[in-house]
């Protein structure tokens, strides 16, 4: 048991399977349909661009998850080199993207449900009775947790292990059936399409963080946490594009009713794999395809619980978040009133957001800023800490971080007018909830997080027409700045606000 009443009991399998089953939830259940429409079969070069970024902020968070092992690694470790207001604003944003994406991940699993349930869902929407199975779902995850972070590991391990049999199943018996004229024209959409695909399907690899969320929770830290991360990215990917290739070869346009090549008509399946399924006469492989896809939710539903709760309880012992919340109860080891707080957010966000599209994309805004700066940290804590060990060290530690930052900024900007916005005034929210922090505002240090985030969605506003979706608002981006200069513009604004963030903190040599 760690110092602050924290058990360490997660092995390197566990944590692996708490990588790999946050991450693999809703969204390859859903999205390959949704992308197919913007994207048509270039959606799986689109998944690999993605899977390419998430690398790249992945092995950054392998350095600093190996190197300081503090529970809430998307704020903790940003805090380190950016201060408290800084620490605060990428926990804020993290924060909302978390108890809003469990809500969006335990409602789909609902849906899936309903195949099998009439009556818990129309469409993406859930009825009174499925906003109470999803109540209760939620409630029965934050149970598992609450008796401690081995029984949560553990359900982590078994609906992982749970949803990979009926991929794997469905991935070998539709292999057989994979069309290649389904591949032809590759890229229908031209590039912009693909971009649509990358901002779309980046959510599905969001969670590779919690793997240092835990950290404290982790047995030999300094070597588990680097390869768990490094093999939870390449293990995704590599199931991510296999599915989607198979997806992408099984339509049967006539068993579907659709005109052949017709994909924005593929948008609207609603139960991708299943619908694909049934499309070439196998309904059975439609069950195991359903199947996999409520234990991948319901899986993915719990391992959220787990790690939404560290982030407030992380906050809270630093004294940057409402005092019970860095509670720990003694008898299982385990932050039960963070656990509580946030699934009560997340009970309230059910009823309020009851579907999971319009999520994808805010968070790829919320959720990719502290990734960022993430990025950035690993730079900053080089200069200002160097003496820490450092078991995993990034090598080409400048031109890594910097890509990796610019690719960040490539994936707010790729979430589309008007979701830019949307997510960046969620983003700007973390101002005024951080009156309510008794401490310094250290508001020059962090100047750079307000430019860098109005910034983008200017550059969106004078961006690519074609980059929208869903534009609810009656402005449409100008159209200054097309492809590829829009990417040329963002490449050299990304670079500038690192540089000003990196020399801004580097002054501060680690101090809070």
């Amino acid at each position: 048991m760690t110092k602050n009443g924290l058990k360490k009991e997660l092995g390197f399998f566990t944590l692996l399977s708490i990588g790999v089953g946050g991450i693999l939830g809703s969204g390859i259940f859903g999205m390959p349909a949704i992308m197919a429409a913007v994207a048509g079969p270039a959606l799986i070069l689109s998944i690999i661009i993605a899977g390419i970024i998430t690398f790249f902020l992945g092995i950054a968070y392998a350095e600093l998850g190996s190197a300081f092992p503090l529970s809430g690694g998307p704020y903790s470790l940003p805090r380190l080199a950016l201060g408290n207001m800084g620490g605060f604003l990428m926990g804020w944003g993290y924060f909302l993207y978390l108890f809003i994406g469990t809500a969006a991940i335990i409602d789909i699993f609902v849906v899936y449900l309903g195949f099998y349930v009439p009556g818990l869902a129309h469409g993406g929407t859930l009825t009174p009775i499925g906003i109470l199975v999803a109540l209760i779902a939620l409630w029965a995850f934050t149970l598992i947790n609450v008796f401690g972070v081995k029984w949560g590991g553990l359900y982590s391990v078994i609906t992982t292990v749970g949803k990979l049999i009926p991929l794997a199943i469905f991935f070998l018996v539709g292999l057989a059936f994979v069309q290649g004229h389904n591949f032809t024209p590759f890229i229908p959409f031209g590039f912009t399409g693909v971009t649509l695909g990358v901002a779309l399907f980046f959510w599905s690899f969001t969670g590779f963080e919690a793997i240092v969320m835990p950290t404290e929770e982790v047995k030999n830290p300094a070597k588990t946490i680097p390869w768990a991360m490094i093999l939870t990215i390449i293990i995704v990917l590599l199931v991510y594009t296999l599915l989607a290739f198979v997806f992408l070869g099984m339509i049967d346009w006539q068993g579907l009713g659709i005109n052949a090549g017709d994909w924005k008509k593929v948008g609207e399946l609603t139960s991708p794999f299943a619908d694909v399924a049934i499309g070439i006469g196998l309904p059975w492989l439609a069950a195991i395809a359903t199947i996999g896809a409520i234990i991948a939710t319901a899986g993915a539903g719990g391992g959220w619980v787990l790690i939404q709760a560290r982030l407030p309880f992380a906050m809270a012992r630093d004294k940057l978040f409402w005092k019970p919340m860095a509670n720990v109860n003694k008898k299982y080891g385990t932050p039960i009133a963070s656990l509580i707080f946030t699934s009560v957010l997340t009970s309230i966000i059910m009823i309020a957001i009851p579907n999971f599209a319009s999520v994808a994309l805010i968070a790829s805004v919320t959720g990719v800023v502290p990734y960022a700066a993430a990025v950035l940290t690993v730079k900053i804590l080089r200069k200002t800490k160097p003496k820490t060990p450092r078991p995993f060290k990034l090598p080409m530690v400048n031109l890594v971080t910097i890509i990796g930052f610019v690719l960040s900024t490539f994936v707010i900007y790729w979430a589309t007018w008007p979701w830019s916005l949307v997510g960046v005034l969620l983003m700007l929210t973390g101002y005024i909830a951080f009156i309510f922090v008794k401490t310094k505002w250290e508001f020059k240090r962090n100047f750079w997080v307000i430019v860098y985030l109005i910034g983008i969605v200017i550059i969106s506003y004078l961006g690519d027409p074609s980059l929208m979706f869903n534009n609810f608002l009656p402005i449409d981006p100008l159209g200054y700045l097309k492809l590829p200069y829009d990417l040329v513009v963002l490449t050299i604004f990304s670079i500038l606000i690192y540089l000003w963030a990196y020399n801004e903190n580097k002054k501060f040599k680690g101090k809070l």
